[in-house]
């Protein structure tokens, strides 16, 4: 083959998308460079896990839980994989014991203070200068781009969503929030992220033995805090950037994105009909 064609065959590279500060590794794990971390590319594990009945539903048993409700698997997966805090934090270890996707420190998402220093607990406003409300991080806010909060910050820094009322207050349902996600309108690059509220790991006083958790809705974009025996959906992340060559069995990474492969087959087509030679 000549230099020229072997060169160009070169500059084709292994591609996946980017969304701004997420990368989409293509192995199940998405880094989000600006908070540092790397969250599940599919937002409701419990939920594929309890259907396809993999290794890590196998391993979760919410009946080894020291003060368990009583919950069954089949009644958590029938009500599409929301847990109790307790759960939530059972179903993290069980990512650990069985190093998921290469990694053994997955945890709950982080909440803290917006403006860095200390949590306000006044309660509902539409600023986002308080940590109990809707806005938390947006922008044109007074603490925009706060990382306190990894779900507020990936809902409005990342993933560009809006709050139900604008920071004054202002009703704006109907120019972003149409239709049955609510306001949740972008979601990629992740998969099954659900109109509901997602738990974090950090308790209401910012400790985790306190009863009520900081949480987050992605149907309103509003962060308030509620009982850790209530059932929502858990998104594990963990923290630093992960490796696209990270083990996983479930996603193996392909050697080429669509737009590789396509450029590939048309290099090769054009290479045969001019009779190229090495």
């Amino acid at each position: 083959m000549k230099k020229g064609a072997l060169a160009l065959c070169a500059s084709i590279v292994v591609s996946v998308p980017t969304y701004a500060a997420l990368n989409d590794l293509g192995n199940g794990l998405v880094n989000d460079t600006t908070l540092n971390i790397t969250w599940l590319k599919d937002a409701n594990l419990v939920k594929t896990s309890c259907d396809t009945n993999s290794s890590l539903w196998q391993a979760f048993d919410p009946a080894s839980i020291a003060n368990n409700s009583g919950r069954t698997k089949s009644l958590i997966c029938n009500q599409d994989g929301r847990l109790n805090w307790f759960e939530a934090e059972l179903w993290v270890g069980v990512l650990n014991a069985q190093n998921y996707l290469g990694y053994n420190d997955w945890r709950l998402p982080v909440t803290a203070p917006v403006n860095g220093t200390a949590f306000n607990y006044s309660s509902s406003v539409y600023s986002g200068a308080n940590d109990n409300g809707y806005n938390i991080s947006a922008p044109t806010t007074v603490f925009a781009g706060s990382t306190g909060s990894e779900l507020a910050n990936l809902y409005y820094t990342s993933l560009a969503n809006h709050a139900y009322y604008d920071a004054t207050g202002v009703d704006q349902s109907g120019t972003y929030c149409g239709g049955p996600n609510g306001c949740l309108q972008n979601t990629d690059p992740f998969i099954n992220m659900q109109v509901w509220w997602y738990w974090s790991g950090t308790g209401y006083d910012g400790s985790v033995s306190n009863d009520e958790k900081w949480v987050f809705d992605t149907s309103a974009g509003i962060q308030e805090y509620m009982s850790d025996g209530t059932q929502l959906f858990v998104w594990p992340v963990r923290s630093g950037l992960s490796s696209a060559s990270a083990p996983s069995a479930a996603q193996p990474v392909p050697a080429l994105g669509g737009f590789g492969l396509a450029a590939l087959g048309l290099l090769l087509a054009a290479l045969a009909r001019r009779g190229i030679r090495q």
